[in-house]
């Protein structure tokens, strides 16, 4: 049994979503990776427009002064505490090369000292602006701008700001000598930007959640489905075990349901029932098998069992059928009767072998009798053959008394004869097997009789299947068994009958024979005395003797043969002898 394409089936979908799933996962990472830091990169221009903005316009300040003066750093200052209290702003130091800070937005930093003032200085004389964020004590992040402070740098807008870059005038040059070692520190705070940041990301992370949900859910329902699947193939597949099983059983079963009405039964109950399945579904059972299944029922023992009792159902053509019945309840799983399912088995075969062993043993006992009995009179039989000889011979010339006479010996002879067929009867010989052709058999039993065939006028038709093989048997006593089947079929026709001899291959229970099949157009058997034709000394003929149909039932069943007869009255009789080969 294949069950690799079916699991492969079920389990390609689920790789397929899970695969899809893991893509989609990477694209949405990848996807959110590249907008935060494209958001990152605008958000740090931004920041660094607005930082510079802040620096201009303190650079702005400290030239509101007149330049040939130092510059009032107080003013400065509060410039720098006002640009400082809007939302966005963090800090703002302007500081010397020292770290020594000339203006603070925040108050008490004033005379703090910028501890990377000189680091700082080397990397601006280098790259002229810096920007980093900066974690702060409190846990604040911020983005901070960082350049050297140039009051004077509005002249020349598109320079780097680099120290030497602008050249100041004989006015200017006191704000210019004040302001050359000063840097200024913009901290703004990237809050929004860090908002949309963290909005991007919970965004990438709820579309990926819902992806591993709507792809786990989807997993579920494949697996839910493949174990539906599972499971309706495990019950199909014991769903049909069981039926073959119970359509195999060579019992009966029947199940019925709390009215007793019959709900399933399998091939051989139709069968013994004497119809087809549908036409007992539905039925009580009472009325198919007759009211005593329902006393056997009814009279159940306490666990609801009944064994082995014995009943005869009658099929729609009038046959009776001996059946043993068995049943048992049927429950659910709450321990509340649903039914009852039944078992019946055919007892015809075992009435059969029952009659097979009376009948041996009463025809052993027969036997013994007979052989006894012919013993005693064959002996005196020889003597009054003698006598009746002799007197026949006394009476020359006396028509009359030699007449007695020739009867007497006539009579003693017959009576010879039925001892003779009595002590066959009762010491059958044992068979001297040999292959034989049983039409070469027939034909010589029809030779034999040809004389009385022709005086009825009787018509002799076979059917013979072509090649049949030889059969291994005693020819002289097939012979006399097929001598005695002729003269019966010849002695129960009306001159102008009719006699068919058919021979074919049949096959029964599993053993391939040759049955010969010999009928007649006679007036047939009574149905009551059918069963009764193979017994000795039984005959429905004035002058039968009974032993005939008895010796040839002996010699059939002494090669392992069968034999049978179908006959109807009015219509003619038929004998069915089956040998194996």
């Amino acid at each position: 049994m294949k069950t690799g394409r079916p699991y492969k089936s079920l389990y390609l979908p689920a790789l397929i979503i899970v695969a899809t799933v893991l893509t989609l996962l990477v694209v949405i990472a990848i996807s959110t990776y590249r907008n935060i830091d494209r958001d990152r990169e605008r958000a740090e221009n931004s920041l660094l427009r607005e930082g510079l903005v802040i620096i201009r316009a303190v650079e702005a300040g400290a030239r509101a002064d007149s330049p040939s003066s130092r510059p009032d750093v107080s003013r400065i200052r509060r410039i720098v505490e006002e640009l400082s209290r809007e939302p966005a702003v963090a800090r703002i130091l302007l500081f010397d090369g020292h770290g020594e800070v000339a203006a603070s937005g925040l108050s008490g930093e004033t005379a703090e000292r910028v501890g990377d003032a000189s680091s700082l200085v080397l990397l601006l004389r280098e790259k002229g602006l810096i920007t980093r964020y900066r974690q702060a004590a409190g846990g604040e992040r911020t983005f901070e701008v960082i350049t050297p402070f140039r009051p004077l740098a509005y002249r020349n807008p598109l320079a780097l700001i680099r120290e030497g870059e602008e050249k100041a005038g004989p006015r200017e040059e006191p704000l210019q000598d004040w302001a050359k070692d000063k840097v200024i520190l913009v901290g703004l705070r990237p809050g929004a930007f860090e908002g949309a940041r963290q909005q991007d990301i919970h965004h990438a992370l709820l579309m990926g959640g819902i992806l591993v949900i709507l792809g786990g859910g989807a997993l579920y329902f494949i697996f839910i489905v493949q174990n539906y699947y599972l499971v309706d193939r495990s019950l199909a597949r014991m769903k049909t075990y069981t039926e073959n099983v119970v359509e195999s059983m060579a019992d009966a079963l029947i199940s019925i349901d709390g009215q007793k009405r019959i709900v399933t039964l399998n091939r051989r109950a139709a069968d013994l029932l004497g119809g087809a399945e549908r036409e007992f579904k539905g039925r009580g059972i009472a009325e198919v098998m007759g009211p005593k299944v329902e006393y056997l029922l009814q009279g159940e023992k306490p666990g609801g069992i009944v064994r082995d009792r014995d009943m005869d159902v009658k099929q729609p053509s009038g046959k009776l059928i001996p059946l043993s019945l068995s049943a048992a309840p049927l429950k659910d799983e709450n321990g509340q009767e649903l039914g009852s399912v039944l078992l019946l088995r055919d007892l015809r075969e075992i009435r059969e072998l029952q009659e097979r062993v009376r009948r041996g043993e009463r025809l052993a006992s027969l036997g013994r009798l007979a052989a006894g009995v012919a013993h005693e009179i064959r002996n005196p039989l020889s003597s009054i053959r003698g006598f009746a000889q002799f007197f026949h011979q006394r009476f020359k010339g006396q028509e009359k008394d030699q007449e007695y006479a020739s009867i007497m010996i006539k009579e003693v002879d017959r009576l010879n004869r039925v001892i003779t067929e009595l002590l066959d009867f009762a010491r059958p010989k044992e068979p001297r097997r040999e292959p034989h052709s049983l039409e070469s058999i027939l034909d010589l039993s029809l030779n034999l009789l040809q004389p009385e065939l022709t005086a009825k006028k009787v018509r002799v038709e076979k059917i013979l299947e072509p090649g049949l093989p030889l059969v291994p048997i005693d020819r002289d006593q097939f012979s006399q068994a097929f001598l005695n089947l002729l003269l019966n079929a010849l002695e129960s026709m009306d001159p102008g009958g009719s006699l068919r001899i058919t021979m074919n291959r049949v096959e029964e229970e599993g053993q391939k024979r040759v049955q010969v099949s010999i009928a007649d157009t006679g007036r047939g058997i009574p149905r009551e005395d059918l069963e009764k034709v193979f017994e000795p000394f039984f005959s429905t003929k004035r002058k039968g003797t009974g032993l005939g149909l008895a010796n040839v039932h002996q010699i059939v069943e002494s090669h392992g043969g069968g034999i049978r007869v179908e006959s109807q009255e009015g219509a003619g009789t038929t004998f069915f002898v089956t040998l194996p080969f």
